[in-house]
């Protein structure tokens, strides 16, 4: 029986040298395939800052080509409509002369007129305003209404 026991004890310390053999070598596995994947995430999270940077400067220069294309457009389009406007001004100007002349036997409009007519309706309003508002004659009865109250 002790022959036995003996004998059981030394598979037994067999076996544990074994397996804390087997568990450093396992754990040892384990810290190299920590490390190989700790460093292809850092060299993955490298290359994919360069990639962003380098696609954030394309696109800033995307951009850049766009926002100048832009302007360029809107810069032709106001010259074209700005010509455009001058030439209608003219030919509405000399329209109406020729309405009031011919058709109508009166004198021709004035130039501000014409001016005040072609412009944009923002600009023409407060001279129109101006324009149309009657003046008050000084012996009217409200005048003198005014004067008396005062």
């Amino acid at each position: 029986m002790i022959d036995t026991l003996t004998n059981d004890m030394v598979r037994l310390c067999g076996e544990i040298a074994a397996l804390r053999e087997g568990r450093a070598v396992l754990r040892g596995n384990l810290a190299d395939g920590r490390n190989d994947l700790k460093d292809a995430v850092t060299q993955m999270q490298s290359d994919l800052r360069s990639a962003r940077a380098d696609m954030a400067s394309e696109t800033k220069a995307k951009l850049h080509d766009f926002v100048s294309n832009v302007q360029d457009a809107v810069v032709s389009l106001k010259e074209g409509v700005s010509a455009v406007r001058e030439q209608n001004l003219g030919d509405i100007a000399g329209a109406r002369r020729a309405w009031c002349v011919n058709i109508l036997g009166q004198k021709p409009a004035s130039r501000a007129r014409t001016v005040a007519a072609a412009q944009p309706k923002e600009q023409a309003a407060p001279q129109a305003k101006e324009d149309a508002a009657p003046q008050p004659k000084e012996d009217s009865a409200r005048a003198k209404k005014k004067k008396r109250w005062a």
